[in-house]
């Protein structure tokens, strides 16, 4: 008896090369994608490195400006009290200097009632 190839036999024989070729393909594309992640992942980490050393940089900035500030601030405080006066020491100076003008005028007036001899 000779063997005779019958369609199941060749339908059989398709369908397992149909599916390997199908395997190696999914195969493939996934290897494709898992690279393409890896090389993703990379890139993010890359990103990730970048916007940190910005973000220290920026801190590092703003640090220095802040204490900047305090030293301004503080200076600032330091010489509040010569360049600023208040209301009421204005007032109190002014009355002051008013007194002292008023005594100035009063003994001026004096001595010139002295000097005409009228006193």
């Amino acid at each position: 008896m000779e063997y005779a190839i019958t369609f199941a036999d060749v339908m059989t024989g398709l369908i397992g090369i149909g599916l390997g070729v199908f395997g190696w393909l999914v195969k493939n594309w996934i290897s494709g994608v898992l690279k393409s992640n890896e090389e993703t992942k990379v890139q993010v980490k890359g990103i990730d490195k970048k916007i940190d050393e910005r973000i220290k940089a920026l801190d590092e900035k703003t640090d220095q400006e802040i204490r900047q500030m305090e030293k301004e601030i503080t200076d600032f405080k330091s010489d509040f009290a010569t360049m600023f006066v208040l209301r009421e020491d204005y007032f109190r100076a002014m009355n002051k200097m008013e007194e002292s003008i008023r005594n100035i005028d009063h003994k001026i007036d004096r001595l010139l009632l002295k000097g005409s001899g009228k006193e």
